[in-house]
């Protein structure tokens, strides 16, 4: 019984290991990391299921490969104003997740967002 259950989770966290990979926001990529253990589990859990440990590292890896994907479509965007209205929308949908869970690199997300969109708004003039 308590092998069929470890097995069932092992499957959980490769399908949500593969759900991180094809992430296309933080919001998915986190909302995919997160796998429920049964309690009666919680104990053995690390030993036995070694895919559940990489999970939070997978899903750190592809949170910042995102930001830095949304940062380069910022730097290619031509309008500062459209530019502008994008970082707006992470903020709002995405960015917020990382002001929680990762305060640094959201830190410098924004600065570095912020530089490249007054970048934008002098080349302009």
């Amino acid at each position: 019984m308590l092998e069929k259950e470890l097995a069932a989770l092992e499957e959980t966290c490769r399908v949500a290991a593969q759900a991180i990979t094809s992430a296309r926001s933080v919001r998915e990529a986190i909302e995919a990391a997160e796998v429920d253990v049964p309690h009666h589990l919680q104990a053995v859990v690390r030993v036995k299921v070694p895919a559940l440990g990489r999970l939070a590292r997978a899903r750190d890896m592809r949170v910042e490969e995102i930001v830095k994907d949304q940062l380069t479509s910022l730097r290619i965007e031509r309008s500062d104003f459209v530019a502008s209205r994008e970082l707006d929308r992470w903020k709002a949908s995405d960015w917020y997740l990382l002001r929680s869970g990762y305060p640094d690199l959201y830190a410098k997300a924004l600065r570095e967002a912020n530089l490249i969109i007054e970048q934008k708004r002098r080349n302009k003039r």
